[in-house]
């Protein structure tokens, strides 16, 4: 059989069962099998990369970001930031709208889980705002958008990810999301700003001198944690997964300890929340393993190097057919399956046109991150259906204010690179 035939077998037969919801991992693994098997290469191949696949020290920063996540959220340390940001932001108009916003972005720095951050504001702040007069799915819509901060502010589970498939520095890659993410938030803020305006939202009390000083000095503990992560890793004092195994204890203690909202007997459902997670990301990083050998064994990557630079010269026309493309992706598969499945092979091509891989992880990020909220695949979006209570059509006819908000970024920051490179390049130097 010619490898045209064995690859379109691949992506049609994993494109096709996730269309038919099986889970992304399962459609990989069997569509890379019946490759295998039609090549005449042992099925063993496929027990010796899965493993090794997951065999990384890089990934073991996963499952501590994600514990510390869940302690906080289960803590009451997003309450805290919640006032916090009311008291700084909820004063303009679209109040509680806007502390959405500038609560996800001090949480990104603590979790750097789209889903999780989307979880934790949607709990808190969906009822408050339907309680407020806003409505359900314009609060539904703004929480799914707010989260896409989630993996580009660091820490960033998806950024741990790339950079290990993709053999770039992991502190470099967090610098590297930090203006972006902050882009995001005021883009999303000022397209509040000027709905509150239209539709006469209303708008949080001026607070207290009292008020503030009180809120501040109750999150003070909490907003320290990225402090600690981010400066312990660009320091050199550990790495990225020794940041994520300090992060677990510090948010024990800030939970139990501190703010005392979490027991002894909350801690086991905390554990196999977690454990759950970490399970559903590895198997499809296991699975993608074999994948990615098949895709290799196909000669897919130098196929589609000749492709693209058949079509154009121009970097900035390739980034431009790229974020289609992966918008298009994000659409249908899982930010874990896109990012192992599709970053390494268009990481080569991107090279042969001198981008910065640093500026393409965010962009690449980015794009699948916006794939979240959409239909028909987007998790963070039936999460928020279920939170708000309303149907998908509800939820697309208020998402289009944010998702073009999320866009202008997007192009931003695809064609603005030291957007990207700026803060990296200052701290760390040039590549």
């Amino acid at each position: 059989m010619s490898k045209a035939a064995l690859i379109t077998i691949l992506f049609a037969g994993t494109f096709g069962l996730a269309a038919l919801r099986v889970p992304i991992a399962f459609a990989m693994g069997l569509a890379s099998a019946v490759v295998l098997y039609l090549m005449q290469i042992p099925l063993s191949v496929v027990y010796v990369k899965m493993t090794a696949t997951v065999d990384s020290w890089p990934f073991l920063a996963i499952p501590f970001f994600l514990l510390a996540g869940n302690l906080m959220t289960v803590g009451g340390i997003t309450t805290r930031l919640v006032d916090l940001a009311d008291v700084l932001v909820g004063w303009i108009a679209g109040g509680l709208s806007q502390v959405v916003v500038v609560v996800e972005m001090i949480l990104s720095g603590m979790t750097g889980s789209e889903i999780g951050d989307a979880a934790a504001l949607g709990s808190v702040l969906v009822p408050a705002m339907k309680r407020s007069g806003y409505a359900a799915n314009y609060a539904a819509t703004i929480v799914a958008a707010a989260a896409t901060m989630g993996p580009i502010i660091p820490p960033s589970i998806a950024f741990v990810i790339y950079a290990a498939i993709n053999d770039l520095s992991i502190g470099r890659l967090f610098l590297a999301g930090i203006v972006p993410g902050v882009v995001m938030g005021l883009l999303l803020m000022v397209m509040q700003y000027l709905m509150a305006r239209k539709h006469r939202w209303p708008r949080q009390p001026w607070p207290t001198r009292q008020r503030a000083v009180r809120s501040l000095i109750v999150a003070v503990p909490a907003l320290f944690m990225p402090v600690l992560i981010i400066g312990g890793i660009l320091g050199g004092v550990f790495t990225a997964t020794e940041a994520g195994a300090l992060a677990v204890p510090y948010a024990l203690v800030l939970a139990m300890g501190v703010y005392r909202e979490l027991g002894w007997r909350d801690l086991p459902g905390v554990l196999v929340a977690t454990l759950k997670d970490t399970a559903a990301i590895f198997v499809i990083i296991a699975v993608a393993g074999i994948f990615g050998y098949v895709i290799t064994v196909l000669g897919v990557g130098v196929a589609l190097i000749d492709f693209v630079t058949g079509l154009t010269k121009s970097p900035w026309v390739v980034l431009l057919l790229l974020n289609i493309l992966f918008l298009i992706i994000g659409l249908f598969v899982d930010v874990t399956a896109t990012m192992l499945v599709f970053a390494p092979l268009f990481a080569k091509v991107v090279a042969a046109y001198h981008i910065d891989p640093v500026h393409f992880a965010v962009v690449f990020v980015l794009n699948v991150s916006i794939g979240m909220m959409t239909p028909p695949y987007g998790l963070t979006m039936y999460l928020m259906l279920r939170i708000a209570d309303i149907t998908m059509i509800e939820f697309i006819r208020a998402m289009w204010p944010f998702l073009t908000a999320l866009l202008v970024a997007l192009f931003l920051i695809t064609y603005i690179p030291a957007i990207t490179l700026w803060l990296p390049n200052l701290v760390l130097g040039a590549r």
